[in-house]
Formats: structure tokens, sequence, C-alpha cells
């Protein structure tokens, strides 16, 4: 698999990013969980339920299936934190490297949300237009996720 002629998973530990991945996906999950209302924040996984109700899909078990998608969205999307071109460009600090990560995903994020959502894509709109408390509760579980992927991945090169 390439992305911008990079080889996503050339150079990357396989059995850490798999985990590191899964740890990180469920971590965000559960913070959003636990912390569902605390101080007006977090319980956006409500959002997603509702637009899985609101799409007739999965009938029954929305709830397992956003929770499987969201540890195969991890899966997936975490290959841009631990791919040694992406990992190494991050700072060495694995505090550091886990918040740039997160600021930089959080905004790559939002500008997919703004030109697809702006140019029809209602999902990505209502990702784009949601509350200011839904906006600050997706960037703090953004946070979460790659300080726990920054805290749990080992890279090939250190073992």
């Amino acid at each position: 698999m390439r992305v911008l002629n990079i080889h996503l998973l050339e150079g990357v530990n396989i059995p850490s990013w798999i985990l590191s991945s899964l740890l990180a996906g469920y971590s965000m999950y559960l913070v959003d969980l636990a912390l569902d209302g605390w101080f007006g924040l977090f319980g956006t996984y409500k959002l997603y339920t509702n637009w899985l109700v609101e799409a007739g899909i999965f009938k029954g078990i929305e709830d397992i299936a956003l929770f499987l998608g969201h540890e195969l969205n991890s899966l997936f999307l975490s290959l841009f934190f631990v791919n040694p071109v992406f990992y190494n460009l991050l700072p060495k600090n694995l505090f550091l490297k886990g918040l740039s990560f997160a600021i930089l995903w959080h905004i790559a994020v939002m500008v997919v949300c703004a030109v697809f959502g702006l140019t029809g894509s209602k999902w990505l709109y209502q990702l784009l237009t949601m509350s200011i408390s839904n906006h600050i509760s997706f960037f703090l579980l953004h946070i979460v996720w790659a300080l726990t992927l920054s805290y749990t991945y080992q890279p090939k090169s250190t073992l």
C-alpha cells in the first residue's frame, strides 16, 4: 500500500503497530464513554451511533459496529504515525511526538471535513458543524489516541 509514493508498511514493526493501534483506538473510545458529560464534553460516540441508526445500518448492533469500526479505523489510520518516514519527522520526546501528531492529525481531519463537507458530504458536513463542545471533545480524543500510540508503539530500530 503506497501513499505519496511511501510504502506505508515498510519498516513498520507490525506486531507493535497492531497492538498499539488497537490499544489507542480502545483508549480513545473508553475515554469518550467514561468521561461522557465531564464539563459538558465527550460522549461523541452518540453522534456516530445516531448516524448509524439514521442510515438504517447495523440494526440492533450499532454499538458493536461502532466499536469494531473504530478499532479498524485506528488500525488503518495509525499507519501514518508508525511509518518510519512520518514517525522520524516527529519530535523524539514521546509526549511531544504524540501531541504534535494529534494536532497535525486533527487539522488534517478538519481539512477533509471542510473540503468534502462543504461540497456535499452530509456526514462530513455534520462533523464540521457539530457543537463546539463536540469539537473540543473530538480534539481531546485525538490527543488521547495519539499519546497512546506514542507511548505504546515500539519502532523496529529500537528492538
